[in-house]
Order: C-alpha cells, then structure tokens, then sequence
C-alpha cells in the first residue's frame, strides 16, 4: 500500500487500519468496525474492496472513499486522506437576527440541498477549523433555509464569533445531519411530551412544527423552561400555533424570581413531568442542559416510557469537562458518595465480579461492541472495570486508570450504542439477582458518564487541563509497573515505555526499538 508517498506492507487477511496502525502510521480511526466512517481514506490508485465501501453515499464511493477498518486489500493501492470538500458541504449566511439578548436566529442557505429530519443537528464550521453542534429548529417539508439558534457562551470562541462577526453573506461549512431527536410520523395519534431549557426550544420547535405539518392528531404537550422570562423568545411564534392547532399546548416556565403572568413558576422538566405522571404510550422529547435531559430520561423511565419511546438531545459545552450526574453530583468518582447499600447488595465484590464475566463474555462475543476491545483481554476489562465501580460504589482509592473521558476520548459512539451497552449491562445485573430499584440506581451513575462517552468524532485527551493530541505515538516513564500489550511482557516502575495516544496501549522497549517488528517504526497491536 501507497498512502502519503511512503509504502507499507499488509499482512494477509490484515485491514488496511490494523496494517497502518502495526506501522505506527498515524490515521483518525474510532470503532474499527465500519460504524462510525471517523477513518475514512480515498483510494486514488488500485482496487476498493466492495465490502470497504458498505454503508457510505454514493457520491463518496463515486470519489474512492472506503473504510480502511472494513478493507482488507485485493492488491495494491495508492490511498491518500480525505479532502475537506468531500466531507462539507459549503453554505452561506442568509440571514442572523438577535431574538433575545443572549440568543441569535441564524438562516444558512448550503450550496446542495440538505436532507435531514426537523430536530437533528449539524456540524458548523468556521475558516479556521473551528466546529460546534447546533439543532436545526427548521422543518424540512416547509422551511427553504436551515435554521439555528444560537446562544452566546461566556468566553465561547464560536458563538461570539457568531455574535461579533459573522454576517450575512458570509460563507461557512456544514457537516451532517446526525442526531436521532426527531419526529417519526408512524404513530400520528401518540401523545408527545417535549421539554427544552434555553436553546434546547430549537430542536423541539422543529419537532412540533413538523409532528403538525405531518398531520399529528394526538396532544403535544411542550413545554419551555428559562431562568428569565428575556428567554422566552419563540413566545409569540408558539402562541400563534397554538391558535392553528388545537391538540398542541405549550406551557413556557421561569425558574427565576420575577415570573410574568402568562408563565408558570417553577423548572420545566419538575413541572412537566409532576403533570404527567402516567407516560407508557407517549412519545417524549428532551433538550439543553444535560443535567435536566439525563434527570428527564431517569424520571420518563420511571412514569412507564419506553427507551426507543425516549429522544434525548443534551447540549453539551465545548469546554466541559467533567460530566453532571443525575442529582447534580458531579460524575467525577471522587466527587460521589460511596453507596454502602448497593455494595451489601453486591456481596462486598463478589457477585459484581459475576455480573461483569457475564457482561464482558457477551461483549466479546457481541459485533456491535467487541471492536472497542481490540488488543484487549477480556480478563483486562473485567479487572479494570470491576475496580472502577468498587471505587465508585465503596470510595476506596483503588483505581489507577484514567477516568471515563479520556478512557473514551478515541471511541466515536453514538447515544444508541450507549444505550445498547447500558442495557445489556442492567440485564446482567437483574440475571444476577440484583433488586429492581438497584438497577436503576445503577443505570441513574452510568447515565453520569454519558455526556463523557457519547460523541460524534475522537477528541484530545486531558491531562492536567492541557489538551494532548489525538493520534500518533509518544513516549514516556512509567511509575507503576505494568504490562506490555505487544509481548505481554512485565515492565518495571521507571522503564521508558512507548504508548498510543488514543488507545493507551504501552509498548515495552525491547517491543519499540529500532527493527522490533521488522519495519523500525515500531510495533502496535
């Protein structure tokens, strides 16, 4: 293989990221199963496998785009990156309007149409580089622009761009549409139930507008919280559906001291789901602040929604580090009480250790989860998953691994696959023997680490508030002895050791030295 002016060799049966990766050849990777496209490669020379291009747009493979986790090579291939044209779609600013004092209404008109569903998001890119996630309040069948909401973030780089700088006329780019926030006409008599704080409006506007243009006939209940009553800015246009529908009701809320007569004091998602207790059959819809989304998702749970049942659209900062949990504890582990009750329950250990064998032998085994471990012993995870939560559950100091976002920061999953994981982990429990309400207490502490795993493409690690690179290899010394994951060897407390940026995976020096492996870039398994 050609990639960059420089060949590389492929083993037989080998993918072209597993031969790359043996060669310390740095390229964005994530699931390695062909899910999530992070590693797309142009093949400008040679023969794409059919398989390569599975699941991509015609208009990619039309250009030699494959998936280099998915491609094992017939022959040779000249491949070089993707090119930024491909991947954006270019757009210019038809229109920005202040709708509150905080909030900017941005109209962008993209140079080819857009096919997206009312409620999911896009990818927003300056000159620079510089990319944020907006939620497209516009509705497809009906709007000719698409339309965000922008609010402006202290300090925020992209938003007071936003608010300072960009113009009408001005160009951008566009990526996406992704997100699963939308509204399925299948079910046009089901009762909705939407809340949104700030911003999260944007999305459920979308939703509602398009439920209505669809011809929903059961009752849509919306339902929008602020702080001051300044943020209420789509009041008149809500008012004015609700004159044209007769099944829509919007209720907007201030939590803040001074509540104009035609709100209800009070926090949206409190008021919205103490009105509706019963929610088996409804369809029900949250966005903004991630604390309030992920306490809607616990409490929708509770009052009988299914998860498919369950959109959930959490907006989450650029700069946030440290996810909130449900409660509003922070879900860094120090940061959480020790549950004494949860740890009886788990027979001080021992039936947690049950739990995570059956748990992991059927992620080994499962297609859709199994790619995270590549490399990685099933007996490795068990270990180090199960002295995370006896940390998590007991307060004992006695993980030595990193914390969930930078253990993640490479993985690209989406808020589905979090839920297929979350799932088939209560299942081992309740198996097990662990009581209902356990369960859920279970699931409420993993839901605090959403927002530290759920992502739409690889991001830095953190240490020590400094941002390291995303791919390639560095090198370091170790202070607590370990293993290394090339020859499985011991490495001593003090050994200089090499070590992949994103999957962490040490390399001993006998396994990094100059001709280890044949090639004198060193090796990665």
């Amino acid at each position: 293989m050609n990639y960059e002016g420089e060949w590389y060799d492929c083993r037989d049966g080998e993918s072209v990221i597993d031969a790359f990766l043996r060669q310390g050849v740095n390229v964005p990777f994530s699931c390695r199963n062909g899910i999530c496209h992070t590693c797309l490669l142009r093949c400008v020379g040679g023969q794409v496998p059919e398989k390569a291009q599975s699941g991509l747009r015609p208009t990619l493979r039309a250009h030699g785009y494959f998936l280099p986790c998915k491609c094992v090579p017939a022959g040779d291939m000249e491949i070089v990156p993707p090119r930024a044209a491909d991947l954006y779609t270019p757009a210019v600013v038809h229109k920005k309007e202040r709708v509150a004092p905080d909030i900017c209404r941005l109209l962008i008109e993209p140079a080819t149409p857009l096919y997206y569903h009312a409620g999911q998001f896009i990818n927003l890119r300056r000159h620079d580089g510089l990319i944020r996630s907006y939620s497209l309040a516009s509705a497809p069948q009906k709007d000719y622009f698409l339309e965000l909401h922008v609010k402006r973030v202290f300090r925020g780089a992209m938003s007071s761009w936003i608010f300072d700088e960009l113009a009408a006329d001005d160009e951008v780019e566009l990526q996406g549409p992704e997100g699963t926030c939308y509204y399925a006409p299948s079910a046009k008599d089901q009762p909705m139930l939407l809340v949104g704080t700030g911003t999260g409006l944007a999305p459920l506007y979308g939703v509602v507008r398009d439920a209505l243009l669809n011809g929903h006939t059961g009752p849509i209940h919306l339902y929008h919280g602020v702080r001051h009553a300044s943020g209420l800015y789509l009041h008149h246009p809500l008012l004015a559906l609700l004159v044209a529908h007769r099944n829509l009701r919007y209720v907007p809320c201030v939590s803040g001291p001074q509540v104009p007569p035609f709100a209800v004091a009070g926090r949206a998602d409190a008021i919205a789901f103490r009105s509706h207790a019963g929610l088996s059959n409804w369809a029900v819809y949250l966005a903004g602040l991630p604390a309030m989304v992920w306490a809607g998702v616990e409490l929708a749970r509770k009052a009988g929604a299914t998860d498919a049942a369950i959109h959930a659209d959490p907006f989450e900062s650029a700069t946030a580090g440290i996810p909130t949990a449900p409660g509003g504890r922070g879900g860094r582990n120090s940061d959480r009480a020790p549950d004494a009750e949860m740890w009886a329950a788990l027979d001080a250990g021992e039936r947690l250790m049950s739990i995570l064998v059956d748990f992991y032998t059927r992620v080994y085994a499962d297609p859709r989860l199994s790619s995270f471990f590549h490399g990685v012993t099933m007996q490795r995870s068990i270990e180090k998953q199960y002295l995370f939560l006896r940390q998590i559950f007991t307060g004992e100091r006695i993980y030595l691994g990193d914390r969930p976002r930078n253990a993640h920061h490479w993985m690209v999953i989406s808020d589905e696959l979090f839920d297929y994981r979350e799932a088939l982990l209560m299942e081992c429990a309740r198996r097990h023997g662990l009581a209902e309400r356990l369960v859920q207490r279970w699931r409420g502490m993993e839901e605090g680490f959403r927002r530290d795993i759920v992502k739409t493409a690889p991001w830095n690690r953190m240490l020590d508030g400094v941002a390291l690179p995303v791919d390639g290899f560095g090198e370091t010394l170790i202070e607590v002895g370990s293993l290394c994951d090339s020859c499985g060897g011991e490495i001593p407390p003090g050994t200089k050791v090499r070590y992949h940026l994103r999957l962490g995976s040490l390399h001993c020096e006998a396994c990094h030295a100059p001709g280890a492996g044949g090639d004198g870039r060193g090796r990665e398994t």
